[in-house]
């Protein structure tokens, strides 16, 4: 390979292409390479790939840079299947197989519990897939006025705060994602079109809703043409003109004003508001459901605790395998939710005991010994893990425990803390729950060593 010019001469053009061999992807699934001792990230790159990289930018003395031609393809190199995958930042690994993607996850799961000094796991666990396009039922999009061009819907730019112009999302759910281009021409039309920064998109397994977040008052005609769009689409429609507490349904007037999604293998119907924190891939979440449920496998006479219930994804499922399931919640509001999803479920679980109780598992003086007595734990924290709960492991001493984490390093961390208390990795796979992209969603189970 010819030796790469130098990259940062004094009057160095940005534009300029170079070609360098990719080693690795970072943890934004990007792909590492270097040139004349300076670190480039190329989007669009794979490991082993040698390819002609356009240098967008420079930050500190690492460049950024777009692969335009690729000498030496990756073997597991596709055709990516949306036309703006070039100009839009969410699906950053479109160019890779899926199963591919999925074993990047695992390998980067797999190094980071190495680096936490985690034996194991000792299996892997096949991984839980779904659909690859279509699949995502909530996102937050953002929303740009353009004079001359209308409104610009979508996600972000590569490396960049700006929306990318896209007609149509390929993983957003078809109810949605197909109509941006009618979206798009629907925002433009507004008098207040230059103040709507966001919307957010939500699906239930029949039903849709969009959240419009919009920093001015709405006028009478702005209005009106909301609720006409809306009637057209079926869509349900929310303003949001302040804050979270300011969301407030537009249309329809009347009627539930919650979504709603099933989990047929145990018979159950969950009602969300738009807002509320759901798993974002239906399919995926009924399989990790099933999965964790199997792991975990409670016996008639177990007391299981779910904690970080949101509105009881996990908690109702094992209400209808075990003898009571406690579920604990940080949210009062999703609390509230998962009570009251309880209550329409309840002849599904009929023989168990189910209740919620409210605590904030991340305050300082939270104590774990608060916490009703379990034979088994389920954990399902956000980003920031669960260090509490594993730190003191060896006080609730249960008989297992099943984690559903959505960062792996956190989980790599909390694995290192049960292993302290006694409680060995014994299995770990990969959900994959947002294809195409280089979040890693990953469920583990832990037993005592």
């Amino acid at each position: 390979m010819p030796v790469a010019p130098r990259l940062m001469g004094r009057k160095r053009r940005l534009d300029r292409h170079e070609r360098v061999v990719v080693t690795e992807l970072d943890s934004d699934g990007v792909g590492l390479a270097e040139a004349d001792g300076f670190k480039l990230r190329v989007r669009g790159a794979l490991p082993g790939e040698q390819v002609s990289v356009r240098v967008l930018r420079r930050r500190h003395k690492r460049l950024e840079g777009l692969a335009e031609v690729l000498w030496q393809p990756h073997r597991d190199r596709v055709a990516p299947p949306c036309p703006w995958t070039a100009r839009c930042g969410a699906c950053v690994l479109q160019h890779l197989a899926p199963a591919a993607q999925r074993d990047v996850k695992r390998a980067h799961l797999a190094d980071l519990f190495a680096a936490e000094g985690v034996s194991g796991p000792e299996r892997w666990l096949p991984d839980v897939t779904g659909p690859v396009t279509g699949y995502r039922h909530k996102a937050r999009l953002g929303v740009r006025s353009v004079p001359g061009r209308g409104a610009l819907i979508g996600f972000r730019e590569p490396a960049s705060s700006r929306v990318a112009d896209v007609d149509a999302c390929r993983v957003l759910a078809p109810a949605v994602g197909a109509h941006l281009a009618n979206l798009k021409r629907l925002i433009g039309s507004l008098d207040i079109a230059a103040a709507i920064p966001q919307l957010e998109i939500a699906c239930g397994d029949d039903d849709a809703a969009i959240v419009l977040r919009h920093l001015e008052p709405l006028s009478s005609a702005d209005r009106e043409r909301l609720v006409q769009h809306a009637g057209k689409s079926g869509w349900q429609l929310y303003l949001q003109p302040g804050g979270p507490e300011t969301v407030h349904r537009l249309w329809p007037e009347l009627g539930d004003e919650l979504l709603h999604y099933r989990l047929p293998e145990f018979g159950l119907q969950f009602a969300f508001h738009p807002l509320d924190f759901i798993q974002i891939n239906p399919a995926v979440n009924r399989r990790m459901v099933s999965l964790a449920l199997g792991l975990l496998s409670p016996r008639p006479t177990d007391r299981v605790l779910d904690l970080f219930c949101g509105i009881g994804n996990f908690t109702l499922p094992l209400a209808s395998r075990a003898a009571a399931v406690t579920g604990v919640e940080g949210s009062a509001a999703l609390l509230l939710r998962a009570q009251d999803n309880a209550i329409a479920n309840a002849p599904a679980f009929a023989g168990s005991r189910v209740k919620f109780e409210l605590a904030d598992l991340y305050a300082d003086d939270f104590d774990v010994r608060s916490l009703p007595a379990a034979d088994l734990l389920l954990l399902d924290p956000p980003r920031s893990g669960a260090e509490r709960i594993a730190r003191d492991i060896r006080i609730m001493a249960p008989r297992r425990v099943v984690y559903v984490s959505c960062h792996p390093s956190t989980l790599a961390r909390d694995a290192r803390l049960f292993a302290e208390g006694g409680y060995m990795l014994t299995a770990a796979g990969i959900l994959d729950m947002f294809p195409h992209t280089a979040h890693v969603e990953s469920i583990a189970v832990f037993e005592p060593s």
